[in-house]
């Protein structure tokens, strides 16, 4: 890993290799550009979820702070690459533009080759406020971490890198006899309706089925329990001493 990311003291480590993973598809001069400026600073710390007062101490004058929410490790990570690709390119588009849009944003990631990242975000805004999500991750949550590996895990490393709107059509007959029993799951097994998403952008219409939004909801609920498990003190690294608190 580059060296200059250690600059950024108060960022947690683990959203260091998907910062890495973004700052490597950048093109050359965008990303010197951003290591290199030491009045960018990239602040993302759980401590500040809870505290009631936190304060940074930098090591030179900050003009400008990207932060982001250590809660977005719960997400896959094709998606966590796609809120920090938005957040590099909001920051490059901003000096004299505070009233950016987010089709500007959008056209400079494409411009990056982050098309792709772009589309599953959108997809995957909607999916994440549906019925079948809350449903399928408030089942989920209910299991047992080996009972959710032993029947999602096979299909978790795909939904992780790809996105749901990149799963294969296998993954989606996977819900056992045991969520089909849950009265809330049936029920809506039992309504299944389509429900149809028009791209403002490409006019194009998908179906998202409740199946496939409920799957989501499963898939996000096995990455915070594999996260939880990463994140035991005796696996995690901390960086307590870097931080002040009130």
């Amino acid at each position: 890993m580059d060296k200059r990311f250690d600059r950024f003291k108060f960022c947690d480590s683990r959203l260091f290799p998907y910062l890495e993973k973004v700052m490597d598809r950048l093109p050359d001069e965008v990303k010197e550009a951003l290591l290199n400026n030491h009045t960018l600073q990239i602040l993302a710390d759980e401590n500040a979820l809870y505290a009631c007062a936190v304060q940074y101490a930098f090591d030179q004058p900050i003009e400008s702070l990207i932060y982001l929410n250590p809660k977005i490790l719960m997400e896959s990570e094709h998606l966590i690459i796609c809120i920090i690709a938005c957040e590099v390119a909001h920051h490059v588009l901003s000096k004299g533009r505070p009233d950016l849009s987010e089709e500007a944003v959008a056209d400079l990631l494409i411009d990056w080759g982050f098309e792709k990242e772009v589309k599953t975000m959108r997809y995957e805004r909607t999916v994440t406020q549906s019925e079948g999500y809350r449903a399928g991750y408030n089942w989920a949550r209910k299991q047992s971490q080996d009972y959710l590996m032993q029947h999602f895990g096979l299909y978790f490393d795909e939904w992780n890198e790809k996105g749901l709107i990149n799963v294969s059509s296998e993954a989606l007959d996977v819900l056992p006899d045991k969520a089909k029993s849950d009265s809330t799951i049936d029920e809506m097994i039992r309504l299944e309706k389509e429900a149809y998403i028009e791209s403002e952008e490409d006019k194009v219409s998908e179906t998202l089925s409740l199946r496939k939004t409920m799957l989501a909801g499963i898939m996000a609920a096995v990455k915070e329990l594999k996260l939880s498990e990463i994140c035991r003190p005796e696996n995690c690294v901390t960086r307590h001493s870097a931080y002040k608190t009130v």
